[in-house]
Parts: C-alpha cells; structure tokens; sequence
C-alpha cells in the first residue's frame, strides 16, 4: 500500500504538470496504459519486489488519470467546474463501492483472483485506445510553459496556500476515518464487526450522495461558501462521534462521509478559478498535497493511537478538521472576493 500511495502521489503531481504541456487526453491514456502494466504485471510475476513495483505503477496510472480527467473536465466545461468535478467524483465513489464487491463476488465464485485484473486490464486497454485516438484534442495552459517564476508565484500566492494546505488537512481525515473508522468503533465504542462495516458502507454512500447534492448547489452557490459550509459541518459530526457512544458514534461516523464529499473536488474547481494560468499544474499540486495529507496523518493517527488509545488517536482528525475550518474561516471573506472577481 505505501508503493501504491507513493506512485499516486508522484504521478498526480506530474499528470497536473504534464495537463498544461500535452493534450490532456494523453494523459489520460498513458494512465489506463500504466495502471494495465500494473495489474498484468502483478498477475504474471511471484516476485515481492516485482510486485512493490507492479503496484507502484498501479498507483501511478491511478495518479495520471485523477489529474488527466481532473484537468480535462474543467477545460472541457469551464462555466460549472464546481458542478462537473462533483459529478465526475460521484463516479469515484461508486467505483469505490461496487468495485470491492464485484472483486469479492468473483473470487469467492471462481476462487481466482487474477481473473478480475485480466478483465480490469482489458477494460484499461479499450480506454486507452479510446483517448489516444479521440478528435477535438487541445493542450490548455494559457500561458505557454511553466517557468520557475510562474511556479513560484504558484506557490507563493497565500490563497493558494490556504487550498493547498486545507486539502491537505481535509483530506487526510477522510483516509484516516475511512482506514480507522472500523477499529474506531469496535475498540472505543464496543461496536461489533458487522456494525462498524455497516457505518463504513453508509459513509462511502452519503459521500456520493453528497457529491449529487454539492454539484447542484455549485451552479449557485460560491465554491468558497460550499467548503466552509462542508468544513463546519465537519467537525461537528466528527466531535458527536467522538463524544458518542454505540449507535451514536455509529449515526455520526456515517453522516462524516456527507461532510467530506464535496470538499476535495469543490476545492479543485475553486483553485482552478483562482489559478487559471496553469491550472493543470495546480490541480496537480493540489491533489498531491491531498495524498501525502493521507499517508501523514495515517500514520500520525496510528502512532497516537498505538502509545495511548484509538478514542484518543481520534484527536488527530479533529485537530486536523479544526485548524482546516479555522484555516478557511480566516480567509473565507477574501477567496469570496477573489472568487467572484475571477469566476
């Protein structure tokens, strides 16, 4: 899992980059190519470290095509961009949900767990061919190649800062509950097995539930005001499931995934407003900044959590939620303004 979330951190970042210098569609394409490699590779060689580096490639694949279809979306449809990221995660979701299970059915039928890759890679295959030969290509940046000093006018503009560094927070919390919710619940709240999956499985549903909801409200709501509404709703599911007991924690971890939903891809059309110049690349940051926020504060929560207790590891999502909301707040007024002015 850490060669996985290591080639999906490096790629997303490159897949933003390479949005602004390629037609977006090849990026997409050299996704569905990699992530292919990937799953074959972990089919037909035994090798551990073979298979590390077939699962990197996997998590690099899944990197081009979150920043390839990320990027393409909002060139693609630039008056809705809150809307249509929304919508294009709700997909995400739904994959998240069907594609466990549907793996689970197969092989508890067949006993052969290959066979579910051999049909992902063929599926990889046709997609591939689809965005390598579609017509109507166009690269977007608007300002020719990125420079050091347009990069580090990127990195320096301080809302930008704000994004990147909520997305970090926000992110991250939401891994954590997704990886740690399960344990959470058996070992702070009594739960039992069945009850904590069943939480876990509401959670992934009201995050695409949410995701429907978020793209409505963006076609007339500011981006802006949808994260801070989603920010504080946050952290006050999170303390009523920390505080909770039983079917309580149980209730308010599930709601958590409505809260989580529209924030990361809300946050991407917000910074695609603000950064339009490269904003291939700012997505791409973004969306890194989104993964190391998961590997860092799972093992924060973890580590926490291994020297005391698992409720008391789950400070660290609610620290993390709260200096994010705290973080939005303070800016809240001047990403409005800018965001209206840009919009």
């Amino acid at each position: 899992m850490a060669s996985l979330q290591a080639g999906f951190t490096l790629f997303t970042l490159l897949g933003g980059i390479f949005s602004d210098y390629f037609y977006r569609e090849w990026v997409l394409a050299l996704g569905c190519a990699l992530l292919c490699i990937g799953s074959l590779s972990l089919c037909f060689l035994s090798s551990l470290m073979v298979s590390m580096l077939a699962v990197s490639l996997m998590g690099a694949g899944i990197g081009f095509i979150l920043s390839g279809s990320n990027t393409l979306l909002v060139g693609l449809y630039p008056h809705c961009k809150g809307t249509i990221l929304n919508i294009h995660h709700v997909f995400f979701g739904i994959g998240a949900i069907l594609g466990p299970a549907l793996m689970g059915l197969f092989i508890a039928h067949n006993g052969y767990w290959q066979g579910g890759f051999y049909a992902l890679a063929l599926v990889l295959v046709v997609l591939s061919l689809i965005f390598s030969f579609s017509r109507g290509k166009k690269s977007i940046s608007k300002d020719g190649a990125l420079s050091i000093s347009a990069l580090r006018r990127l990195l320096g503009d301080g809302k930008f800062q704000v994004i990147m560094i909520v997305n970090f927070l926000t992110m991250g919390c939401q891994v954590v509950i997704m990886l740690f919710g399960a344990i959470f619940l058996i070992q702070a709240k009594q739960c039992t097995l069945t009850e904590a999956s069943g939480a876990l499985s509401l959670f992934s549903i009201f995050m695409v539930v949410g995701r429907i909801l978020c793209s409505r409200a963006a076609l007339t709501i500011r981006h802006s005001t949808i994260v801070i509404f989603l920010l504080w709703l946050q952290i006050v599911t999170l303390f009523f499931a920390w505080q909770g007991n039983g079917w309580t924690a149980i209730v308010f971890i599930a709601l958590s995934g409505f809260t989580f939903s529209g924030t990361y891809p809300t946050l991407l059309a917000l910074t695609s407003i603000l950064s339009p110049q490269h904003e291939g690349t700012a997505l791409g940051i973004l969306s890194t900044m989104g993964g190391l926020g998961s590997v860092i504060l799972c093992w924060l929560t973890g580590y926490v959590a291994g020297l005391t207790s698992m409720e008391f590891g789950f400070i660290v999502i609610l620290m993390g939620c709260f200096s994010a909301l705290i973080l939005f707040q303070v800016n809240h007024r001047s990403l409005c303004l800018r965001e209206t002015r840009l919009d």
